[in-house]
């Protein structure tokens, strides 16, 4: 049985037009009233809805929004003529599950209900399967209206619904976390734990039972019997920060897990099934790291189902205005302030720079701009920019000539540690190195 269609548009040779691209493999029930459509399609049996924004009395939009109410997990297809990425992107983080302008490309429009079918389908088995509540889309915390964002905003809904595996990739401070708890609630598993674990932050000889749990006696300090953060994350989400790190002979044992899913307690002989999704990030180049030896290629097919690349700040500086307002707001209330906005001045300071911590670092300059702020609006008096970011100012200026290749590393190093406050764990993040591997470089004992 073919899968039914419905389309809404005020005007019918767009009915027909639509009607005749999908027919063929659909069945496809066009409505010229939004109203009617809207009380059609609450009674079921459609896997997706492709409608036109600007119609009379009620618009695509809210639209959208009633039937997500009642069907969170239909694809909602928003036919567009404002072509604008700023209000596209609203109508994607309002739950749209894609928008096409006009005019119309018909193979672009039989790709996209394609895809959204596929989605409807993958939801619905998940969701008979978890028993779990339908969750709206919810991706408030992730700010952007660049296209760069829009991409993430679309793979997000998309990928939310479904158990793959998912591989986030992108530079430290580009909000991987984020996105990943994103995917998460907007998932079936959102009632479920999330559990976060950071690889390149465990010592390798605990990372083993960290993740899989150990009985007792196992080895030396096992004083009782523990459960692993796998079988803690049962029904939710086990996020491997950094996963690029994990150590070779512990790889084969995360690949049991994520083809058998079952896990087995350091010293136990009997396994357990479990059902944890997996999300992994990384800031290195897994694909390197591959031919290199350092990771196994079937471990990166298994992880990397779908992938994200997140941008770096300095490829979406249209996100500045809107992630500024963004951190205002959130450090207002926590530093009981009331700062309404920012100078033009400072924003055209804040474009100048490259912000090598991405959003991260943006958002600590925020954080200590509003609490330092005299004013209603935050000005270049209020707090120094990142002194090392600002324009010509380059790192190697006042460096000697004849340095070695040991000592200009040495120098990056120091200059790294230096513009993250001589925090080091955000600095081995950016160099892309474990903790371990940047206090051996630096020849400093462990903190």
């Amino acid at each position: 049985m073919k899968d039914k269609i419905a389309v809404i548009d005020d005007h019918a040779d767009s009915l027909e037009i639509l009607r005749e691209a999908l027919s063929p493999a659909y069945q496809v029930e066009t409505f010229s009233d939004p109203t009617v459509a809207l009380s059609r399609i609450k009674t079921g049996g459609f896997s997706a809805v492709v409608t036109d924004v600007m119609m009379p009395e009620l618009n695509g939009v809210e639209l959208m929004n009633r039937l997500l109410q009642a069907s969170p997990s239909l694809p909602v297809i928003l036919i567009t003529a404002f072509g604008t990425l700023e209000a596209a992107a609203n109508t994607i983080k309002d739950g749209a599950f894609d928008y096409l302008s006009k005019p119309l490309n018909l193979n672009e429009i039989r790709l996209v209900v394609s895809n959204a079918v596929s989605h409807f389908r993958a939801a619905q088995g998940v969701e008979e399967k978890a028993g779990l509540p339908k969750q709206e889309p919810n991706v408030s915390n992730v700010v952007g209206k660049s296209e760069k964002m829009l991409r993430v905003f679309k793979i997000i809904g998309r990928a939310a619904p479904t158990n793959s595996s998912i591989l986030i990739q992108g530079e430290s401070g580009t909000g991987k976390e984020i996105v990943a708890r994103s995917i998460h609630l907007n998932s079936p598993r959102s009632e479920k734990p999330f559990i976060p674990i950071n690889v390149a932050a465990i010592p390798e000889q605990l990372l083993e039972a960290e993740l899989f749990g150990h009985e007792k006696g196992a080895f030396t300090g096992a004083l009782f019997a523990r459960d692993g953060l796998f079988t803690e994350a049962e029904g939710g989400t086990l996020f491997l920060d950094e996963v690029g790190e994990i150590p070779l002979l512990l790889q084969p044992k995360l690949l049991r897990v994520l083809q058998e899913h079952e896990v087995r307690r350091i010293g136990s002989s009997v396994s357990k099934i479990v059902d944890v999704r997996i999300i992994a990030a990384t800031n290195r180049n897994l694909d390197e790291l591959v031919s290199e030896r350092q990771f196994r290629e079937d471990l990166f097919y298994r992880l990397s189902v779908i992938k994200i690349e997140l941008p770096p700040l300095r490829e979406r500086k249209e996100d500045i205005p809107l992630l500024v307002d963004f951190f205002i707001k959130k450090y207002n209330a926590q530093h009981n302030k009331q700062v309404t906005g920012i100078s033009g001045e400072l924003l055209d300071q804040i474009y100048s720079l490259d912000w090598p911590g991405n959003v991260r670092e943006l958002e600590n300059f925020v954080d200590r701009a509003v609490a330092l702020a005299t004013g209603p609006v935050l000005a270049p008096g209020d707090t120094e920019l990142p002194s090392s970011r600002k324009p010509g100012d380059k790192w190697t200026e006042h460096l000697p000539a004849n340095l070695t290749l040991e000592e200009l590393e040495t120098e990056y190093i120091n200059h790294i540690l230096n513009l993250c406050g001589d925090n080091y764990i955000t600095a081995s993040e950016i160099l892309g190195i474990n903790k371990s591997t940047l206090y051996r470089k630096l020849g400093r004992p462990r903190k």
